[in-house]
Parts: C-alpha cells; sequence; structure tokens
C-alpha cells in the first residue's frame, strides 16, 4: 500500500523556504502569511542549526519590529529545519 499522505512541513522550514526565496519576513507577515506567532524563537532556532540570518531593527508608524532576510547564494539548505 502507497502512503499518499503529504508530510506537514515545520514553521521553521517554512521560514527558511521564504527566506531562501530571496524574500524578508517580519513579525506581521509570518502571522498574516502563515499563522504563525512564534517567528523569533524560529529564527533563534535556524541561527543554532547554522543559518546566517541578517536583521534590522525597523520604525514604521511608530512602531518598532525586526524585518530578517538571508544575504547569501539560495543554495543553502537546512536538514530538518
Amino acid at each position: 500500500m502507497t502512503d499518499t499522505r503529504q508530510t506537514k512541513q515545520t514553521y521553521g522550514q517554512i521560514i527558511m523556504a521564504h527566506l531562501l526565496a530571496g524574500k524578508t519576513i517580519t513579525n506581521m507577515q509570518a502571522y498574516d502569511e502563515y499563522g504563525m506567532t512564534c517567528l523569533a524563537q524560529r529564527i533563534s532556532e535556524l541561527r543554532a542549526s547554522g543559518v546566517s540570518i541578517d536583521d534590522e531593527m525597523v520604525t514604521q508608524n511608530g512602531k518598532r519590529f525586526k524585518r530578517y532576510w538571508i544575504d547569501q547564494p539560495a543554495q543553502q539548505t537546512v536538514e530538518g529545519a
């Protein structure tokens, strides 16, 4: 019998794919696009696994937040992220 169920991606894998696509991400984007409320924790886990993720503090409309991105070629991958 063949198993046709798809493996569900982890939040780490979702964020990694987003960043490797050359996109930036903020907490609000993570919530709006993926329903994720713990972006900083996922970024921390990816960094701990060796992924180099850049960030900057942004002030917009009186609100401060971080924007994250990967400033490297798209060949970078992390196993189990």
